[in-house]
């Protein structure tokens, strides 16, 4: 497959952000889904994330954990679903498998009030420039939700800010935080520009764990520019929007 062509599933583009060495720290164990890579890693993680490789928006995502007496939770947006007989969990995920699902650590995510949230970190570039961060938002989850998808979670949008001061992280130098959670973002957008040459614009959902670590979840490269309309201010919105371009795929 040429470059030009390349994939742009969540699993190319973790393989591809697998390369850098500077990179994988930030990396969630990610597997491609099957019945031996999920019992592979579920005890070594207890709670596991699967998801479809080339959906957006949260949907299809599911998490299962371990849970007492040898039972194991599926959690689907607000939904709980409890397997007791590995077998039945087993039938379960060969489902999964069969419509082309990834498996991945979960992440114990930050929380604000209790609720887990996540980063959408804007990553931009002119055709002859470097890349840059032009903005970025927290998406706090909604009651009962893994998910932060606003619209599937009835979570909602707050300043990265706002939610460092309301999370586990409050008494950690925020500028340290945003600095790392910058660097990250942009040797991202620097290990996969290579690869897809006529994107202009990635929407790098990222995390803080509860102990402060930054963590890439995925890259999407046609973000939903309109949630930076619910920050307090559009300044970061209209900063975007004088980036974006539609892209163009050769």
């Amino acid at each position: 497959m040429s470059k030009s062509h390349l994939s742009t599933s969540k699993w190319t583009k973790y393989k591809l952000l697998r390369k850098s060495k500077k990179l994988q720290a930030a990396l969630p164990e990610t597997d491609w889904l099957s019945v031996s890579s999920f019992w592979r890693m579920l005890p070594k993680y207890g709670q596991l994330i699967l998801k479809p490789t080339g959906s957006y928006g949260g949907s299809g995502v599911l998490q299962v954990k371990t849970s007492g007496n040898s039972a194991y939770e599926v959690q689907d947006g607000a939904k709980h679903r409890t397997y007791h007989d590995p077998e039945d969990l087993n039938a379960f995920i060969k489902k999964k498998a069969n419509k082309n699902y990834i498996v991945q650590q979960r992440i114990h995510l930050a929380t604000k009030n209790g609720r887990p949230f996540d980063l959408r970190v804007m990553v931009q570039r002119h055709s002859k420039s470097p890349w840059q961060v032009t903005g970025m938002l927290a998406k706090v989850a909604g009651k009962g939700y893994i998910i932060t998808n606003i619209r599937r979670s009835g979570g909602r949008v707050v300043t990265v800010e706002s939610a460092l001061r309301g999370s586990e992280l409050k008494d950690m130098p925020t500028s340290e935080l945003l600095a790392e959670l910058h660097n990250v973002a942009l040797r991202s957008a620097e290990q996969l520009g290579p690869s897809y040459r006529w994107v202009k614009t990635m929407g790098i959902d990222m995390a803080f764990d509860k102990q402060g670590n930054v963590w890439i979840i995925e890259v999407n490269f046609a973000p939903m520019l309109e949630l930076f309309l619910r920050l307090p201010t559009k300044t970061a919105f209209h900063k975007i929007k004088s980036f974006h371009v539609r892209r163009k795929q050769p």
